[in-house]
């Protein structure tokens, strides 16, 4: 289990380190509608009365001013069954403000694990505020709710949780 964990740490580690170094990259290609995005997110939920890391990639599309669709890809950790998640979104960040602007998501998951149970589907909602770095990166703190579709309480001990999540996106 510690063998696991300290790859996954690495595997973090690695990955933030990338995104750190692709920020002044990033700067210099910022645009509006068309232009893309990329983020990495890192939270913490429950499921089966268990305490899991989410740790989540979102890759998105500015298709109208303001609004953008993504694919995302969640990782659950730290305990077991593990937890895999795909992650279509639709996302509005509002305009206002310079410095922290607001944002709304709906979304659609498809979960799958890393044992006997079987997968299945959800949806929910993200709330929450970014805080603008600079023109083309944003820390984002928001909150999570998500609904399970086909929920079996014998199997998953709630069927909608909330969770808190930290963001880090770029925009080029």
């Amino acid at each position: 289990m510690q063998i696991k964990s300290a790859s996954f740490l690495r595997a973090l580690a690695l990955a933030t380190g990338v995104f750190m170094l692709a920020l002044p990259a990033a700067a210099q290609y910022y645009g509006g509608v068309g232009s893309s995005s990329a983020s990495l997110s890192l939270a913490t939920a429950q499921q089966f009365g268990r305490d899991y890391t989410v740790v989540s990639g979102r890759y998105g599309r500015f298709f109208v001013d303001n609004f953008e669709a993504s694919l995302g890809l969640e990782l659950w950790r730290g305990n077991s069954p593990e937890i895999y998640k795909i992650i279509p979104e639709l996302r509005y960040v509002s305009p206002t403000g310079q410095t922290f602007k607001p944002y709304a998501a709906l979304f659609l998951t498809r979960t799958f694990y890393s044992s006997t149970v079987s997968s299945h589907g959800s949806f929910g909602a993200r709330l929450g505020m970014y805080y603008v770095i600079d023109r083309s990166a944003s820390l984002g703190f928001g909150l999570v709710n998500e609904r399970l579709d086909s929920c079996d309480q014998a199997v998953l001990k709630d069927c909608q949780y909330f969770y808190p999540e930290v963001t880090l996106q770029f925009r080029f």
